[in-house]
């Protein structure tokens, strides 16, 4: 079986897969995510999205529209220019002339003097914001359809206000199923429908909770644009206490954004995108927000909440679980990885060991003679006369070890008792030619005729022949450690990219393009 498009890779009994560039491994530090609810944060009908206009509000209070010429056919003539525009939903201060107070109502404008009056569509989830066939909103079918509230000049009310908090006018949310940045999940779009100069609105208001004074915030969230040059501004505001802001433009393909700031005092903040009117209809589409606080770093991606991390954790993403915990042993079969640092995935996504005592432990048994392990790293100073441990496998009474020495060289060792006491041990090999602190490629592949090949780079650089002393245990594989049973933690490997573990000798061909899948990550 081989991954569909791009390299092709066996992926033919893998056991164990851990990938720093894969977003649902989570390397670092898990997932702790603000925001109210996974459905604010990656969009379905039960969000809370609210929008902000700003066209009629006029301070909270009421404005005059002018004295009224006449209601005649359910279209209201002014004596003068009334305020109106379309789309504004705006409310009368008094009942009269088939008009309730408090009631909201969409606008059409037919002229400077003559508008007519809509029921407004109380839909605030985005799953009536598509376009229709006419070009209008669903949620503007009153107006599409040109159906008039019917209206009477009998005590018709002339004090009206737009309330800040309505969508669907200036700004039109849609739902898109399906549309954000990762398969399967959706995204915000808002539509900016105003065109004659007046900025609409604020999307956005779902309170985020545990800002406290002094802490980071760490806000990201991926975004795209219709307008690939138009400036979208990220705020944040509770009350009186000003957060934070940050201008960004988004192009028409989905990026990642990120803003960071140290909380001025302490509140539960309000996020705001604010997208500005143009000469024409725009739209900018939203998705994966997540807030972090006092993280190192903003965590790439945002999963459902069953992908999330609970614990310090690089997960398998080979489906067997054999995750490894940094933190602690939380999770049964997992060890912790001591001291080590993680560095937020890049073009070279990795794990970052001190090359004293850090290692990784994932309780993967090997139980059989056939496997192949293939590592993504890199070294600092290569040329010490220290050997270091790249990894080791099985348990207390058999267990085998791959060095790296000096002169860039590589040996595998096996221990095997009481049976067969003592090790066995390899002949040096020279290894392809490597520098400091650059990534490159080993596989080790074991045959059920207890023949050890190692490739660097896609290339054999040893092979064993066959060996008298067995190597199946019950025990677990270390990454790092240079002695399964001292546990002497010497390994100088300081950065692991990628671990793959098959159950299966893969032969050259397959290495070598396993290899050839993956170097592009690393600028081999």
């Amino acid at each position: 079986m081989s991954a569909a498009g791009g390299p092709r890779i066996t992926t033919d009994n893998l056991v164990l897969c851990l990938d720093a560039h894969d977003a649902k491994s989570y390397p670092g530090e898990p997932t702790d995510n603000k925001q109210p609810n996974d459905a604010s944060s990656r969009f379905t009908s039960s969000n809370t999205w609210g929008t902000y206009q700003t066209n009629q509000y006029n301070s909270n209070t009421y404005f005059s529209i002018g004295t009224i010429s006449s209601v005649s056919g359910n279209v209201v003539t002014t004596s003068s220019n009334h305020p109106l525009r379309t789309f504004d939903a705006v409310r009368a201060q008094t009942s009269g002339g088939g008009i309730n107070a408090g009631t909201n109502y969409l606008i059409k404008k037919l002229s400077n003097t003559t508008f007519t009056i809509h029921a407004y569509n109380s839909s605030q989830n985005g799953t009536q914001g598509y376009i229709r066939s006419d070009g209008y909103h669903q949620v503007h079918e009153s107006i599409a359809t040109d159906t008039r509230i019917s209206i009477n000049a009998t005590s018709f009310p002339t004090m009206w206000w737009g309330p800040p908090h309505l969508p669907n006018t200036a700004h039109v949310k849609e739902l898109r199923i399906g549309g954000g940045p990762k398969r399967g999940t959706n995204a915000m779009r808002i539509h900016v429908t105003r065109t004659v100069g007046v900025d609409g609105g604020m999307s956005y208001g779902v309170n985020v909770a545990g800002a406290t004074q002094g802490d980071t915030v760490t806000c990201s969230w991926w975004a795209r644009s219709s307008l690939p040059s138009k400036s979208v501004t990220y705020y944040t505001y509770w009350g009186s206490a000003a957060a934070n802001s940050t201008g960004f433009t988004p192009t028409q393909k989905w990026q990642k954004f990120t803003h960071t700031w140290t909380a001025s005092a302490t509140y539960t903040f309000i996020q705001y995108w604010f997208q500005s009117a143009d000469s024409a209809p725009w739209w900018f589409e939203l998705a994966d927000l997540q807030t972090e606080i006092n993280k190192s770093y903003s965590t790439p991606y945002v999963l459902a909440a069953s992908d999330r991390s609970t614990t310090d954790a690089w997960k398998d993403r080979s489906g067997n679980d054999y995750h490894v915990d940094f933190a602690s042993n939380q999770r049964t079969g997992v060890s912790h990885y001591r001291k080590g640092q993680v560095i937020e995935p890049k073009s070279n996504a990795y794990i970052d060991f001190d090359g004293t005592d850090d290692l990784l432990n994932a309780d993967y048994p090997i139980r059989s003679y056939e496997h192949t392990f293939s590592i993504w790293m890199s070294i600092d100073d290569v040329d010490s006369g220290t050997a270091g441990g790249v990894f080791c496998w099985g348990g207390a009474s058999t267990y085998g070890r791959l060095l790296y020495s000096n002169d860039k060289k590589l040996r595998v060792s096996l221990y095997a008792s009481p049976d067969e006491s003592g090790w066995i041990y390899s002949s040096y090999s020279s290894v392809m030619s490597i520098s400091d602190d650059t990534f490159f490629n080993l596989t080790v592949v074991s045959t059920s005729g207890k023949q050890w090949i190692v490739y660097c780079n896609g290339e054999q650089v040893l092979d064993t022949g066959t060996w008298r002393r067995t190597y199946i245990s019950s025990g677990n594989t270390k990454i790092g450690l240079r002695d399964h049973v001292q546990n002497s933690d010497t390994g100088r490997a300081r950065k692991y990219s990628s671990i793959r573990i098959h159950q299966e000798a893969q032969t050259s061909k397959q290495v070598k393009a396993n290899f050839n899948a993956h170097r592009g990550r690393y600028g081999v």
